[in-house]
């Protein structure tokens, strides 16, 4: 009987053994990453998430055997590129660290087919909420450290305003008139306003807020019309 079960077990184990070495390994496709590879795999090839290395380096998302998603790329030459991947190549936005004149330097840009397009474009402010204004302007005045708020209505400074909360991130409150801000403030800050005043006829009152985010400094001025 112990004969039979060791009989069994060795057989078992060479066919695992075959098996293994039967299946072929899972390839990459971009010669300068296929010397290992560390990952999941599709049909023999990398497919899904993994890390390949040979002269160069790279970690992310795969497939059909190829760089392709998100993931970071490191040359042997010490360039670094982080961002989208397409069939192989840098396609779409992404983020480059190279040094020029032995300094550091970083490019966020836009790629397509592994050629640099354009500088990515950031807005220097992000409105995130917008409730119970007709409409409203950002406006920048120049440099400076400085954002100042005015409330209109119908073309004037609007005197049915309550319940203000005018709120900065960083800095230091003032007021000049009817002007209210904050100076001094480190960016990017986070504003948010909230208050209620009556509509157009003064006949019901209106729940207004506002947030925005400032990312370049500046002198600004937002103005909140009803």
């Amino acid at each position: 009987m112990k004969t039979s079960i060791s009989f069994l077990f060795i057989i078992a184990l060479v066919l695992s053994q075959f098996n293994a070495f039967s299946q072929d390994p899972c390839k990459v496709l971009k010669p300068e990453i296929s010397g290992k590879y560390t990952g999941d795999c599709k049909n023999g090839l990398a497919d899904g998430k993994g890390v390949a290395e040979g002269t160069d380096k790279y970690e992310g998302k795969f497939k059909n055997g190829l760089p392709n998603g998100q993931g970071s790329y490191r040359w042997a030459t010490g360039e670094v590129y982080t961002g989208s991947w397409k069939e192989g190549k840098r396609n779409g936005e992404g983020k480059y660290t190279f040094k020029s004149k032995g300094v550091d330097s970083i490019t966020n840009g836009i790629w397509k087919n592994d050629t640099f397009v354009r500088i990515k474009t950031i807005s220097p402010y992000t409105v995130h909420r917008v409730e119970g204004i007709k409409r409203y302007t950002v406006d920048r005045f120049g440099d400076g450290e400085k954002i100042s708020l005015s409330i209109m209505k119908d073309g004037n400074n609007n005197s049915t305003v309550s319940g203000l909360t005018f709120f900065c991130t960083s800095g230091m409150t003032y007021s000049v008139g009817p002007k209210r801000g904050y100076e001094n403030i480190i960016f990017p800050c986070t504003v948010r306003i909230i208050y209620t005043t009556l509509n157009s006829y003064n006949a019901a009152a209106i729940n207004c807020e506002f947030e925005i985010e400032i990312k370049t400094p500046g002198i600004w001025e937002i103005k909140l019309n009803n």
